[in-house]
C-alpha cells in the first residue's frame, strides 16, 4: 500500500489478501518464517535457561512467533490476514515437525531442549558448570534453598534442569557435611 493512501474499511481483497498476491510472495513469506523461527530458536538456545525462565526455548519461540502472526493483522490494515495465517500454519507446521523429531530421537531433543547440568557433586559445587549465561553461584544458592537445602554438604548430586529449575539429590545422613551455607551472609548463623 502506498504512503498516504487511506486504507478502505472491510476491502475484502486487501484484508485477506494483501496487494501482493502472487503465488512467489506466499512462498517469500513461507521462506522467511522458516528462516525467522530458525534464527529465534538458535537465538533463545544461546541466551540459556535462565533467559527462557519455566518454559523451553522451544515453546519461548513458538510463543513469540505466534504472537506476533496473530497480532500483526489484527492491528496493522495492510497485514494481510491470509500472510498471518499462513506464518501461523508454517511456525504450528514446523513446531510437529521439531516435536515429532524430538519424540523420536534422544540427540535430537538434547540440542532442542538442552540437557541436565550437574552442578553439584558430594557436597562441592562445580565451579565449571556456573556461568557463562546459565547459572551464577547466587541463583544456584537460591534454588537449594528453595528445595529446602541449609548446606551444600547435605546434597549428594544436583542438577541444572533444561526448565532452567534445580534437582536435588539429598546425600543420606550419614554423609552430610558442613561445607557451605545456602543461607545469603546477613541470615546465615554464626561460625558457617
Amino acid at each position: 500500500m502506498e504512503a498516504g493512501q487511506s486504507i478502505q474499511p472491510f476491502d475484502w481483497q486487501r484484508m485477506l489478501l494483501g496487494d501482493q498476491l502472487g503465488f512467489l510472495f506466499l512462498l517469500e513469506i513461507v521462506f522467511r518464517t522458516v528462516v525467522m523461527y530458525g534464527y529465534a530458536l538458535v537465538f533463545a538456545r544461546m541466551i540459556g535457561k535462565r533467559g527462557v525462565g519455566q518454559v523451553s526455548p522451544f515453546e519461548f519461540i513458538l510463543i513469540i512467533i505466534i504472537s506476533s502472526a496473530a497480532g500483526d493483522p489484527m492491528f496493522y490494515g495492510d497485514v494481510p490476514l491470509l500472510h498471518g495465517m499462513l506464518v501461523l500454519t508454517v511456525v504450528m507446521s514446523l513446531h510437529w515437525l521439531v516435536s515429532s523429531l524430538t519424540d523420536r530421537s534422544e540427540r535430537a531433543e538434547d540440542v532442542m531442549e538442552g540437557e541436565p547440568v550437574l552442578v553439584v557433586q558430594d557436597g562441592q559445587i562445580e565451579e565449571r558448570a556456573l556461568g557463562s549465561g546459565t547459572l551464577s553461584r547466587r541463583e544456584l544458592l537460591m534454588q537449594l534453598r528453595q528445595q529446602g537445602v541449609r548446606d551444600v554438604g547435605e546434597v549428594e548430586q544436583a542438577y541444572f534442569e533444561p526448565d532452567g529449575k534445580i534437582s536435588v539429590l539429598q546425600a543420606p545422613q550419614d554423609k552430610q557435611r558442613k561445607v557451605e551455607s545456602t543461607l545469603p551472609r546477613e541470615s546465615a548463623p554464626r561460625g558457617t
